[in-house]
Parts: structure tokens; C-alpha cells; sequence
């Protein structure tokens, strides 16, 4: 017989033999694992039950202790989303001469009393208005007590320094009368302050009360056109009286001078303490 073909048969052989050995062990390791009993427990493994069942049957009919209250009852109360809450909107009260009357004092009076403040002097634009803030002539103006600044585009946040107490004084007298009502906090918002001749030429073009040789270019005025309330707890008649009596108290000392305009109070101080 050919050699070749003595090696293929043995190999058949050889192969037939490993398949019956591999079946037989499956057989074996099937008949083993079906006598284990697999409705007793190993008694090593450890049941984790909770807190108070006696045996690991109770937990089958509940996984809490029927002594615990179920979670819904605790606190039924739905969660609000923050996004569903909505901020209470404020709208300021008007300050102008419809309704905070008060007497007109001539422009001429205006300038006149500005130009003769100590530091005063005529701002032409911007380099003579770093200047004089440099000398000490003109100050920055933060909010204060009573008082806050909107956001100004046709004037700069300064003022003279007799000017900047001026305003100070106004406001804590504004807070004082509303302290202890429904209407504590209200500030007087400052819509204007110091303008240089540039930005005063500019601002006439659209707006005729925007005069030429502006007190406002002497940093000597500031305009208030709202009373901003700190929530709706009450209307804008408390506020609004409170502004007509401490600007008229001013006015009947003799500090300001007022021109009560259609959508402002113009105020020039008029003189030192």
C-alpha cells in the first residue's frame, strides 16, 4: 500500500479518537451539574437584607420595612422647575414737571450760578475735561445712598466736588423720608451729569432742550427723570411726594436751582455751604 496514504488513515483515526473523548466529557460534566440541588443555598453565601426582616421570605413581598414611610408621602409636592419662575418686573416712577411740580428758576440764574461755583469751568471736550479732573476741578460720581446712575452716553459720571455733595445730600434726605414705609429703598435714578461742549453741540440736534453754554458743561447739574422702586409693595404716590418735598426744601434754602423740563428735573446747585 502506498505510504501516503497509510499516513492519511491514521490520521482519520487520530481524529476520530479526540471527537469521542471531547463528546465524552460533555456527557460527564451534564450529568454532574443536574444533581446539584439548586433550590438549597449554599449555606456561605450571605443574604443582604434590610434593616429590621427577620428572614430572607420577607423579602420577597417588599424590599422596605413596612415600619418606613413610602417616599410619595413624604413630599408630594411636585418640584418647580426655576426656569417656570419668573422675576416680578418693577416699572420705575416718572420724575418731571407733570408730576413732581415744583418752581422754574430761569436758565439765566442757572448759569449764572454755575460759573461762579469755586472749581467751576467751561468744558470744551475731552482734553479739558481730563484736565480738570487731574487738578482736582471735577470728581468721578459712584450711586449712593437714595441715588443710582443709569447708563450715560451724552455725559461723563462727574461732577464738581460741591456739585458730587450736593447730590450726596440730596439722596440721604430722599432715603431718610421713605425710611420705615412700603416704598424704603426707592432711588432717585440720574439720568445726566457733566457734558462737554462737543457732546452738549451734538445732543441739540435731536433734543431741544440740549441749550448752548449748558450748566451741564460746567459740571455745576444733573437731571433726575425716575424714581426707581425696589418691588410693587406700593404705587408711586409715596415716592413721588417724597421727591417734590426734599427738592422744594432745597430749593426754598437756596442750594438749587430747578427747571422742571418734560421728561427730567434739570438741577443746578447754587451755592456752598
Amino acid at each position: 500500500m502506498d505510504m501516503r496514504l497509510l499516513r492519511k488513515l491514521r490520521w482519520d483515526r487520530i481524529g476520530m479518537l479526540l471527537g469521542g473523548v471531547t463528546l465524552l466529557v460533555f456527557a460527564l460534566v451534564s450529568f454532574v451539574s443536574a444533581e446539584d440541588d439548586p433550590a438549597e443555598p449554599d449555606q456561605d453565601v450571605v443574604l443582604l437584607a434590610h434593616p429590621g426582616v427577620e428572614s430572607p421570605s420577607d423579602l420577597r413581598p417588599a424590599l422596605v420595612s413596612p415600619d418606613e414611610p413610602d417616599l410619595e408621602e413624604v413630599d408630594p409636592t411636585p418640584r418647580r422647575d426655576p426656569r417656570d419662575e419668573r422675576k416680578e418686573e418693577v416699572l420705575p416712577c416718572a420724575c418731571n414737571k407733570r408730576v413732581v411740580p415744583l418752581p422754574k428758576n430761569p436758565y439765566t440764574a442757572h448759569r449764572a450760578a454755575a460759573r461762579s461755583l469755586p472749581n467751576s469751568f467751561f468744558v470744551k471736550n475731552d482734553t479739558e475735561l481730563r484736565a480738570g479732573k487731574s487738578r482736582g476741578n471735577l470728581v468721578d460720581v459712584g450711586p449712593g445712598r437714595g441715588y443710582h446712575m443709569a447708563p450715560m452716553r451724552d455725559s461723563h459720571m462727574m461732577l464738581l466736588p460741591e456739585a458730587r455733595d450736593l447730590l450726596v445730600d440730596i439722596g440721604h434726605a430722599y432715603a431718610d423720608r421713605l425710611e420705615g414705609t412700603p416704598s424704603e429703598g426707592t432711588r432717585l435714578r440720574i439720568t445726566s451729569m457733566t457734558r462737554t461742549d462737543v457732546q452738549q453741540q451734538r445732543l441739540s440736534r435731536r433734543n431741544y432742550n440740549a441749550i448752548d453754554q449748558s450748566t451741564h458743561s460746567y459740571g455745576a447739574s444733573f437731571d433726575v427723570a425716575f424714581m426707581d422702586r425696589p418691588d410693587n409693595k406700593s404705587n408711586c404716590s409715596l415716592p413721588t411726594r417724597a421727591a417734590q418735598e426734599v427738592l422744594k426744601a432745597f430749593q426754598d434754602d437756596g442750594r438749587i436751582l430747578v427747571i422742571p423740563e418734560g421728561n427730567c428735573l434739570h438741577i443746578t446747585l447754587r451755592r456752598v455751604r
